[in-house]
């Protein structure tokens, strides 16, 4: 799955949903469908975590200087260490 695109990882888990969704398959296609979709999801959201990590805000100190501060989402409360919580 690492040859694939985010775009492209996506664009076939939406097209899994959509089969699940609208098609008649038989029990053993649906399964298949549905561990496609697992991993596709897994490895989706595996993308948006690194990505996540990734991103800097550039923040504007008292001095005039910018400095690049950590992407924190506004509904996830911060530890003192300056992570996010996952038990939120």
């Amino acid at each position: 799955m690492a040859d694939l695109t985010f775009e492209q990882a996506l664009k076939r888990f939406e097209e899994i949903v959509e089969a699940l969704e609208t098609e008649d398959l038989d029990l053993e296609k649906s399964l298949q469908f549905y561990e496609e979709g697992v991993n596709l999801y897994r490895y989706c959201n595996q993308q948006l975590q690194a990505a996540e990590k990734r991103i800097d805000i550039l923040q504007t100190k008292t001095d005039g200087t910018l400095a690049a501060e950590p992407f924190v989402l506004r509904d996830e409360p911060s530890t003192s260490n300056g992570e996010t919580n996952a038990t939120s």
